[in-house]
């Protein structure tokens, strides 16, 4: 068996030709790198020892089948939403990540215009292309927007292609599998460039003791984003019972939904443990024992009493009030720029990394899926406090001299006595 692919100049377009036990096919392809992914695909059939000439005949007919028998393909903004709610309810993904990338393609993929005057949106699945997709993240590109509405795009896109491929609903290659070249490697480059926004070790005593004196209530709130490096909404679902006073540990497994205004699990569906500082622990356990004095006078429910963070009414703390009534005059009043409230994570991390804990133990504290996150993220932040272990390098070099020289001396020492 053999596949090759050439350019068809008169037509402007790619040819794959296959040879298959005396059996030839010939498919055509609109780029070079369609036609690479088709060859690819052909190979690994031939390797599962299909019959190649047959699965890319059937592979190019399958769709006409559905059509006269089942009905119309469904158009990509009917289906595509259907999935990723599927995918929630499989516990695949969560909510909010379902809802930001419903709003993606609503606005960037279902109204891109293709040159014959349709919308992507109104296509079904085996008619979309790699180069359809490419020219929709190219237009995000050229809109100056930011890697993470690309792969808002993309991640969707390429989950829901796959899994019809896996079900044999579609045939391969998945048009959003490989999606590089449209990417480029200047946008990745300019989310490396951008640092994270973070309290400095001399803003951070600031930010607490006006949070002390202007919001007491909330001080502990803030520290757990400063000291343990929890998401907004991971302290604000905190529970009693996620506290573990003997061994001082954190365990988080929930969040609060911004919008939905729900408890949802925690991020990737995975809990984690982070460890509290003894200044954590005291702000907390003082926090704890104001509260419970306070769900007895007030005859709060059991539900509302498991809550770390109340609001003075017992229910949880809404995002929207948390940043116009605390957070934003919190950093005005402390005369500190203005800040994301995520900034409090991104500085647990970077106090961390500055005082020389380790970048796989500091991914497990934030929960991170792998250590290149962790260190894209906050490997490049305060250089100037990691410069200075170059020169502590030194310091080796100056104890392998002394130990030389000790060790010449004790050798003369010991053959002097000898004779």
């Amino acid at each position: 068996m053999s596949a090759t692919y050439t350019f068809r100049q008169d037509r402007r377009t790619w040819q794959v030709t296959v040879h298959w036990n005396h059996e030839r096919e010939r498919i055509k392809v609109d780029s070079e790198q369609d036609a690479k992914d088709l060859v690819r695909y052909v190979h690994k059939l031939e390797l599962a020892g299909t019959n190649v000439i047959e699965a890319l005949r059937k592979a190019r007919t399958p769709q006409v089948s559905a059509e006269t028998t089942q009905g119309p393909t469904p158009h990509l903004r009917d289906d595509l939403p259907d999935w990723l709610e599927r995918q929630v309810q499989a516990g695949e993904i969560r909510e909010a990540t379902a809802r930001s990338y419903r709003s993606r393609l609503r606005v960037w993929c279902y109204p891109h215009r293709l040159a014959d005057g349709r919308l992507l949106g109104d296509l079904a699945a085996h008619e979309i292309t790699r180069e359809m997709l490419g020219a929709v993240i190219r237009r995000i590109r050229e809109s100056g927007r930011s890697i993470g509405i690309v792969e808002g795009i993309r991640n969707p896109l390429r989950g829901y292609l796959s899994d019809l491929i896996e079900t044999k609903v579609l045939a391969g290659p998945n048009p959003a599998a490989d999606l590089k070249h449209f990417i480029g490697k200047g946008a990745h480059r300019k989310a490396r460039r951008g640092t994270a926004a973070y309290f400095t070790q001399d803003e951070g005593p600031v930010l607490i003791e006006a949070a002390m004196a202007l919001c007491p209530r909330w001080a502990p709130f803030i520290l757990t984003g400063l000291l343990a490096g929890l998401r907004w909404g991971e302290s604000a679902a905190l529970r009693r019972s996620d506290i573990d006073w003997r061994r001082g540990y954190l365990t988080i497994e929930r969040t609060v939904s911004d919008k939905g205004h729900r408890i949802e699990p925690a991020k990737d569906g995975e809990p984690r443990r982070v460890k509290m500082s003894p200044a954590l622990q005291a702000a907390l356990h003082d926090h704890v024992e104001a509260m419970k004095l306070e769900a007895s006078v007030r005859d709060w429910s059991p539900e509302q009493r498991a809550l770390v963070f109340p609001t003075t009414y017992g229910q949880v703390l809404r995002h929207p009030y948390f940043l116009g009534h605390i957070w934003q005059p919190l950093l005005s009043n402390a005369g500190l720029p203005y800040r994301k409230y995520h900034a409090t994570r991104h500085t647990f991390a970077t106090w961390l990394l500055s005082d020389g804990a380790d970048l796989r133990w500091v991914q497990q504290q934030m929960g991170h899926a792998s250590i290149g996150r962790t260190a894209d993220t906050y490997g490049h932040v305060q250089p100037e406090r990691h410069e200075a272990a170059a020169a502590g390098l030194d310091r080796y070099l100056t104890k392998q001299r002394s130990e030389a020289k000790t060790g010449v001396d004790l050798e003369s020492v010991s053959g002097s006595r000898i004779r």
